[in-house]
């Protein structure tokens, strides 16, 4: 069975007057040129979540030449004629793009491999394996991860510049306990580690170890563009961070908002800025048109770029594609599938309070209604549920916790018992969770 969806922007890039934008979950680039029209490529891959939050299993870099579509399925290259070609099939951990030089490391080998468009022309061996790649100077700056993935291995960070002619420079083994939060470095004129596990940056000295902190880090990855490094902050936490409500872009306080924003020559304060809501996704600049461009889950925004506050407005594409949405084909038919699984759920779960699940529409939108008993509740409650996401893809509950265990948990940390018991009956009769 088949549906679509509409085109929905995640990955973002831009170079010259060109914006390239992949879907958040199918494999899908759409190029955008100068004058707003859109040409649509279908590029080898496959499917991939598309809800989970910092979960980017492909990436965009652009250059003259077109778009590089990189991560799990390898490498892929789409020129500006619509010519799709796949540079390499085996999944990417890293990469960076720099002069025409592509830079990529895989997990678990301790290298780096340098590219062109005419191959491979230089693979650099490392000390320990590259966790993130940035471009710099004449070349990239590498963080890598001393040790492996194993049970009471301590893994250290370790830096070190890559020149494009495949020249390394190794800095100093940084010690392992201090800066733990610090997962990427980037050059912003000189060479600094943020990470979402940081409450701080670092700027890093001339053996690239950490020297000093900064008052601000990023949650999550680093944009590299040609207006700069874009780092990216809750925006309550930048105000708090700085003192300075200047700061404060949220436009809605019931939905997440972040502040995007390049850092000024002193490293203290952001030079830059702009606010979107929703969790983030991309960020790409487009140089000759002077536009800065963010997807998050939320929606897509653009704004002029300039220095001080950006004023961000949502898209309204003229036209978006629709996207095929198929069920995997281990569902069979996904109707029968979903009573067959409103079947098992109910054998599960009825001991612990389930009474009944009713399906409601057909895939792809199809939903289900949850009615349960909650110990020491008086009344029914009930739970809208979909059952596939997107892209077709499964959303109910299987493995452990079941679904009531899963349910009673989320209860427990949206305020417990207590504030249910607060709550209205509402549709039917039910308190709705």
């Amino acid at each position: 069975m088949t549906s679509s969806r509409v085109f929905r922007p995640g990955p973002l890039a831009g170079h010259g007057s060109d914006l390239w934008l992949l879907d958040v979950g199918k494999p899908v680039l759409l190029h955008r040129t100068r004058d707003g029209a859109t040409a649509t490529y279908v590029i080898p891959g496959g499917s991939y979540g598309s809800g989970i939050v910092g979960h980017t299993p492909r990436w965009l870099h652009a250059d003259g030449l077109g778009c590089w579509i990189v991560g799990v399925d390898g490498i892929v290259h789409c020129d500006h004629a619509g010519i799709v070609t796949t540079v390499q099939s085996t999944r990417i951990s890293g990469s960076a793009l720099m002069n025409g030089v592509l830079a990529t490391s895989v997990t678990g080998v301790d290298e780096l491999t340098l590219r062109t468009m005419g191959g491979v022309f230089a693979t650099v061996g490392l000390p320990a394996e590259v966790r993130t790649i940035y471009p710099s100077g004449h070349g990239f700056v590498i963080l890598m991860r001393t040790g492996r993935y194993e049970p009471g291995v301590q893994r250290g960070s370790w830096c070190a510049h890559v020149g494009l002619d495949g020249t390394l420079a190794l800095g100093t083994a940084w010690e392992i306990r201090p800066w733990r939060g610090l997962d990427t470095v980037v050059d912003v004129g000189t060479q600094i580690a943020v990470g979402k596990g940081a409450s701080f940056g670092q700027v890093l000295d001339t053996e690239l170890t950490p020297a000093f902190s900064l008052p601000l880090t990023s949650e999550f990855p680093p944009w590299a563009t040609a207006s700069g490094v874009w780092m990216v902050m809750r925006s309550s936490r930048l105000v708090h961070r700085l003192g300075d409500s200047g700061f404060a872009t949220q436009s809605d306080i019931a939905r997440p908002h972040f502040t995007y924003f390049c850092l000024d020559r002193g490293l203290t304060r952001p030079e830059r800025w702009a606010g979107a809501p929703g969790f983030p996704i991309g960020l790409a600049v487009v140089p000759e048109l002077g536009e800065l461009w963010i997807s998050t889950m939320t929606g897509t925004f653009v704004g002029a770029t300039g220095s001080g506050p950006v004023s961000m407005e949502e898209v309204e594409f003229d036209s978006l594609p629709q996207i095929p949405v198929n069920a995997p084909l281990e569902l069979g038919e996904p109707d029968e599938w979903t009573e067959h699984q409103r079947i098992r759920l109910l054998a599960e779960n009825r001991a612990a309070g389930l009474l009944g699940i009713e399906i409601d529409g057909w895939f792809p939108t199809t939903t289900s209604i949850l009615t349960f008993r909650i110990r020491g509740m008086n009344g029914v409650c009930a739970r809208l549920m979909s059952v596939f996401d997107r892209d077709g893809r499964p959303r109910l509950w299987q493995g452990a916790p079941t679904l009531m265990e899963w349910i009673n948990l989320d209860i427990m940390e949206a305020g417990g018992l207590e504030r249910l018991c607060k709550k209205e009956p509402g549709r039917f009769g039910y308190v709705w969770t």
